[in-house]
């Protein structure tokens, strides 16, 4: 069974972008300095302190992108 990748970065750039906000505007949200977070979005490189933040600013459950995917992959197991 393949790997189904999830960029989480690229999940919160598409919400932002739903609800007409900007990534500079979530960096000052959770006191990231915007180059940094710049990074760490494109990179997928966020704790899990972090994510927690920017779904609850957002009001957005980001967690799931991840549980659904395990899941997902658990229900072929035996």
């Amino acid at each position: 069974m393949k790997k189904e990748q999830i960029s989480i970065g690229k999940i919160v750039k598409e919400k932002l972008k739903e609800k007409d906000l900007s990534m500079a505007w979530l960096a000052r949200q959770v006191r990231c300095d915007e180059s940094n977070f710049y990074k760490k979005i494109k990179n997928d490189d966020l704790s899990f302190d972090l994510l927690y933040n920017i779904s609850d600013i957002m009001h957005e459950d980001f967690f799931v992108y991840g549980s659904n995917s395990l899941k997902e992959k658990w229900k072929y197991l035996p």
